[in-house]
Parts: C-alpha cells; sequence; structure tokens
C-alpha cells in the first residue's frame, strides 16, 4: 500500500482504534499502549495488503489479533488465571473451585453481575446452586447441549473480565437528575412523572444511551448497576418506547434537553427576553383605564393583562410549527437533565397552561396558567371547570353544597359571587384589539425563542432523532418563552406575589 494513502487512513482511524481499545481493557493508560501496538503492527503488516478497498478488514482482524495477543501476554504474569482450563468439564465443579481458590471473589461477583440473562442464569443454577446440566436444562427450557454452552462462553467472559480493569462511568458515582414530560395528545403514562423523579436508573439509561449504542453490560459499566438489576429497567424503557434495540445495542428514541442543551438556550434567550419584558411595560393601552376597577389591586389587574396577552398570542402562533416543520404529530415526549447539587427539586416554571377549558353544557371556557410565583393562590386543573363556570355565570346555587364550601376555601367563591375575572364575549373581543401592541411583543419573543431552541436542541441532538429533536425544542420553548416572560417581569417588580386567596392568573369567559 502507498506509505501516504496508509498516513491518511491511520490518521483518520486513530480514535476509532483507541475507542476499540478503550471499550475492551477499560483503563485509558493500558488503552493507549494497546492502540499503539495497533497501529505498529498495521504500518508493519501493510506492505501485505494489495487493495486498499480491504483496508478496514485487514485494520479489525489486525487489532483483534493485538487485543487477543495483549490478553495472552498479560495473563502469562498473572499465574493466577493460569489454571484455568479452557475445556468443558461436563457436570463438573473442578473449574469453579479453582477459580474460587485463586481469584479475588469482589472480581468474581462482578463479572457476574455483567453476564447477560442467559450465561448469568445457567451459572448460578450450575455452579451455585449445584443443579446438573440437564437440570439447568430443563429450568431454562433449552437443550443440554446448550446449557454446556453458555457455562463454556460464561467462563471465557468472567476469565477475561477479570483480566482488565473495568473503568466505571461517571454516573455510577455522580447520576444526573432527569425529568420526563410531554404535550398534546400521546400515549404517555402519567406514573412516569414520578417514577423518573424517584428513581435515577431510568433517566441515567436514557441520557448513557443518547449519542452511542450501548450493550446492556456498557450500560451496566457506565451506571455502575448490575445487570439483574438493569433489565427489567430497560425492558420497561423500551416497552414504553424510550429506548430502542439494535442488534443488542440499545439506544435513546426521545429529545433529551442536556444540560449543555438546557444551558446554551437560556444563554440566548436571556438578552432577547429581557428585551420583551423592557417593551411590554411600556407598551400602551387602555386596559387599566377600561378594566382596572375590577381589580382589588393595580398588581392583580397586571397579572390578568399578562394572562389575555398570553392566551391571545398562543392562539395566534398555534399553527406556526406545523407550517415551520410539518410534522404530523398529535403529541411528543421528551426527557431533560438537571444537575441535581444545583436543583433544590422545588417546582420551576409553569405549573400547567389551560388556554380554554369549555364547559360542557357550552355557557363558557376557563382560561389559566398556574406559575410558580402564584400556586400559593391557584392551582387550577381540569376537574375545576365545570364549577367554576357555574360560578361566573351566576349558577352558583346550582352547585352541591360540598362544592360550595370546597371552592369558599380555596378563594375561589366569596359571598356567592365570583372571586376571580369574568369576562363576556363583547369584552373578550375587545380585549383583543385593545392589547394588540402587547400580543404582538409575546408573539414575536413566542417566535424567536422557539426558533433559537428548535436548532439549537437539534445540533446537540444525535443524528437518528435530529428533525423530531427540532420540533420538540420549538414544542417546549414556544411555553417557556411565556415562563421567561412572567420571571423576567417579576425579577423587574411589574408582577409581584399575590396572597393566598388572590386568584391572579385565572378567569372565565361567558358565552
Amino acid at each position: 500500500m502507498d506509505r501516504i494513502k496508509l498516513e491518511q487512513l491511520i490518521t483518520e482511524n486513530m480514535k476509532s482504534i483507541f475507542g476499540f481499545a478503550l471499550t475492551r481493557l477499560g483503563n485509558v493508560t493500558e488503552a493507549e499502549e494497546l492502540a499503539s501496538d495497533i497501529l505498529y503492527a498495521i504500518i508493519k503488516s501493510a506492505k501485505n495488503l494489495k487493495n486498499e478497498e480491504r483496508f478496514y478488514g485487514f485494520m479489525w482482524k489486525i487489532a483483534e489479533n493485538t487485543y487477543m495477543d495483549h490478553l495472552r501476554k498479560k495473563s502469562k504474569h498473572m499465574s493466577r488465571f493460569a489454571e484455568l482450563d479452557e475445556n468443558m468439564t461436563d457436570e463438573s465443579d473442578s473449574v469453579w473451585n479453582e477459580i474460587l481458590k485463586t481469584e479475588d471473589l469482589r472480581l468474581l461477583r462482578r463479572e457476574l453481575s455483567l453476564l447477560s440473562k442467559q450465561y448469568r442464569d445457567a451459572t448460578v443454577l450450575y455452579y451455585i446452586e449445584n443443579f446438573s446440566c440437564s437440570e439447568v436444562a430443563n429450568r431454562l427450557h433449552i437443550s443440554t447441549e446448550m446449557v454446556k454452552y453458555y457455562l463454556f462462553r460464561a467462563r471465557k467472559i468472567i476469565r477475561e473480565g477479570m483480566n482488565m480493569e473495568r473503568l466505571y462511568g461517571q454516573k455510577s458515582y455522580c447520576p444526573e437528575g432527569f425529568e420526563i414530560d410531554y404535550w398534546g395528545l400521546v400515549d404517555f403514562n402519567p406514573n412516569d412523572y414520578e417514577d423518573f423523579k424517584k428513581r435515577k436508573i431510568k433517566g441515567n439509561i436514557l441520557l448513557s444511551a443518547y449519542y452511542n449504542a450501548m450493550s446492556m453490560q456498557e450500560l451496566s459499566i457506565e451506571l455502575g448497576v448490575a445487570l439483574p438489576y438493569l433489565e427489567d429497567e430497560i425492558k420497561l424503557l423500551i416497552e414504553r418506547k424510550y429506548l430502542v434495540c439494535d442488534n443488542g445495542k440499545y439506544l435513546t428514541n426521545i429529545p433529551i434537553f442536556t444540560l449543555d442543551c438546557t444551558n446554551v438556550i437560556h444563554n440566548k434567550l436571556k438578552e432577547l427576553t429581557e428585551d420583551a419584558a423592557r417593551k411590554f411595560i411600556v407598551a400602551k393601552d387602555e386596559f387599566d383605564l377600561r378594566f382596572g376597577h375590577r381589580f382589588s389591586n393595580k398588581n392583580i389587574s397586571h397579572w390578568q393583562k399578562a394572562l389575555m396577552c398570553f392566551h391571545f398570542s398562543l392562539m395566534e402562533t398555534e399553527n406556526d410549527l406545523k407550517k415551520s416543520y410539518g410534522i404530523s404529530t398529535s403529541g411528543v415526549v421528551w426527557g431533560r437533565s438537571f444537575d441535581v447539587s444545583v436543583q433544590d427539586g422545588s417546582l420551576n416554571g409553569i405549573q400547567g397552561i389551560y388556554n380554554g377549558c369549555s364547559s360542557n353544557d357550552g355557557r363558557g371556557s376557563v382560561i389559566a396558567m398556574n406559575f410558580k410565583q402564584t400556586l400559593n393562590a391557584q392551582r387550577f386543573n381540569y376537574s375545576m371547570t365545570e364549577p367554576l363556570v357555574c360560578v361566573g355565570t351566576d349558577r352558583y346555587e346550582s352547585l352541591q353544597k360540598t362544592c360550595q364550601e370546597h371552592l369558599g376555601a380555596l378563594g375561589y367563591v366569596a359571598n356567592g359571587k365570583a372571586n376571580f375575572a369574568v369576562w363576556t364575549v363583547e369584552e373578550y373581543e375587545a380585549l383583543r384589539e385593545m392589547l394588540g401592541d402587547c400580543i404582538a411583543i409575546v408573539s414575536e419573543l413566542n417566535r424567536k425563542t422557539s426558533s433559537i431552541a428548535a436548532d439549537v436542541t437539534a445540533d446537540l441532538a444525535p443524528a437518528h432523532i435530529r428533525k423530531t429533536a427540532g420540533y420538540v425544542g420549538a414544542v417546549v420553548y414556544r411555553f417557556h418563552s411565556i415562563e421567561s416572560l412572567v420571571n423576567t417581569l417579576f425579577d423587574m417588580e411589574w408582577l409581584k406575589t399575590v396572597h393566598d386567596k388572590e386568584k391572579p392568573a385565572i378567569c372565565v369567559v361567558k358565552n
């Protein structure tokens, strides 16, 4: 082979060769030595390669042979492995006893925990529970010959594994926080919300397999978790379609807002949001002049004005995503990682956007947004639609006594009257026109935020879900733009905290 071409191919594949070595040895220093040996062997043997199109097969064959030579050389200096017999001894525990005599039990247990299920089950039944090969075969519903094969392979895997230093991944001692969420009509199990928050393992499986497909054993090493504890978690993630498997390798199947992704987006949006907040505050309209007297104080008036601007803006930009991305989906699922040492677990952002919940009888609808700054006063959910519309349309007396008492205790009713904003259809349309400038400011922020988030999320996503990731970035940050604007208006003290019985960001529109 031409020397210049050889140097070019070696340069292009140095990272791949090092990755090959690191995957098998798990130790950076030892992997560097093995990679050097592989490169030397390739250069030395290249003169025998006549067809450069066969270079990659030639390269990986040398890599595998050099790796096996490395193991053989290492085993010569470690006599504790020399006594292990490669040959299968039918229904004999001599091999296992020899291991127990000569091996570090800690290493043995580690490697046993990394065996895949079929090898592990056969090994435990035969060597630990002392079943015969035929008994193991009956229990596992496989042939006796297959049991012998599993035992042979298991001993070989354990022996090689004990001969290497395992480099456990960062997530084995420093797992990331992870939460999962969804938008729209999608087959999402609500229990996943709390399960992902309480149990770090599922989220960190998805984070580990996000950029690179990983085998179950590689996931076990990265997470520092034995395979028996991983298998059920991985099975559940596959059932949920959060994870996919191809030829024994697992790959995350949902977009994730990683820490890097979130930080890049937020840094890009900070100045944009502050500029929008300043424009929003100074925009002129007649809201206070015409409706200010309805509210107990200026702060509640500001919250209601902001709510209606957000409501109309979301309606105005509702079809933007379909036009921009052409993705016909009724819903999406995504994950988000966070630094558990920084996030205190307190609620962040909007805890629900209800942009028009209609009552069954068509008499009215509820608009509500549960911001973190107002959760002490209101936590609206769909089940409250019917009673609140009844109150807003002067039908309080039609409610059952227990419902009346409940609404009164929560502060939604005072003296039988609505303690929240109520708008007629005519007033609702007047608000749309009156608040036009502020709505335009919010919509512009919404569109720019969605575009920036979509670009960043797609750029930092793995190739197999890049298009979906861009769409999810736009969807999520479409709502995040409102959250960020509220946070900024709050920091600028245009919006302030509210009393427990005040209802700042909720209203009923009467039909």
